[in-house]
């Protein structure tokens, strides 16, 4: 399953990315260039905050909440800003502000530019993961499904909070979000 890869080109394509060009400002040459960088990093941080069954009842919630049938394009430009600022809000928490600098140090836009844009395709974001969770069939019980993700999850990501050598960094580099889905598929109904 290439979810990341899949959910980079509906991002990328040329409707949706003109759509979030005209809704930020920013030019879809930087949106190209700030999107890959992004997207895994929610990713990450969604698997992070779902790695224990609090969070990931919490963003079953979430995803049962986003399951527009429009397509990228249209969801980015029917955004709510506001609803986008707090997805992103609650997803980063506490580290909002230190994650918005370095994004926009990563990426040379500014922090304002960078809440813009995240903020427009958060709901795009949760709406493409809930069609990969709701869209697949149960198949773990939820008490397998807890086991699996807490222990797929903090797989995928300690290597993160550890130095970061060439194998380490290629490993998160080939991060895909399969772990999440699979997991939070387990755990639905």
């Amino acid at each position: 399953m290439d979810f990341l890869g899949d959910l980079l080109k509906g991002f990328l394509g040329g409707t949706a990315i003109k759509a979030l060009s005209k809704k930020t400002g920013i030019s879809t040459r930087q949106l190209k260039k700030f999107l890959p960088l992004a997207v895994p990093f929610l990713l990450k941080v969604l698997t992070k905050n779902a790695s224990n069954e609090e969070g990931a009842s919490s963003l079953l919630a979430a995803l049962a909440e986003h399951t527009d049938d429009e397509s990228v394009d249209k969801q980015i430009a029917d955004a709510d800003i506001v609803d986008g600022a707090k997805i992103i809000g609650h997803i980063l928490g506490g580290t909002q502000l230190d994650d918005l600098k370095a994004l926009s140090k990563q990426s040379k836009l500014s922090e304002t530019a960078v809440s813009g844009i995240l903020s427009s395709v958060a709901p795009a974001l949760l709406t493409a993961l809930s069609g990969a969770v709701f869209g697949k069939k149960k198949t773990r019980s939820k008490k397998s499904g807890i086991a699996g993700l807490l222990s797929g999850l903090f797989g995928s990501t300690k290597s993160a909070s550890k130095s970061k050598s060439r194998s380490k960094k290629k490993k998160e580099d080939e991060f895909d979000a399969s772990a999440l889905i699979q997991a939070l598929m387990s755990l639905k109904q």
